[in-house]
């Protein structure tokens, strides 16, 4: 007994680290954090630091941690983003190192 439960704190320490990592892309670290209204999940705001890093990588970070979002309260992985990944890189709004995609999990 002491060994599954042993077993299941380990994997809750595993767990409740995920998504707290920076999301790698070509050598580079982003950290991207949506965010959500809890009255309206569906819409999300999603601020990705490191942009001279690459905007590449910024707009891959964004879009695993919407799909991640998405999935998780809807079930699905579509996205109508209103600014993500596709945008083109002169409509970013870039403030500083920060570039903030936008949009809503189709559910």
């Amino acid at each position: 007994m002491r060994g599954l439960t042993a077993t299941l704190l380990i994997s809750a320490l595993a767990l409740s680290a995920c998504g707290k990592d920076p999301y790698e892309y070509a050598g580079s670290n982003h950290r991207a954090k949506v965010k959500s209204a809890r009255s309206d999940r569906a819409v999300m705001v999603i601020p990705t630091k490191r942009v001279s890093d690459g905007l590449e990588g910024a707009k891959a970070a964004a879009e695993f941690e919407a799909t991640r979002h998405c999935i998780h309260y809807f079930g699905t992985s579509d996205i109508n983003w209103t600014v993500g990944p596709d945008t083109a890189d002169d409509q970013l709004p870039i403030d500083g190192e920060v570039v903030t995609f936008s949009g809503e999990c189709a559910a």
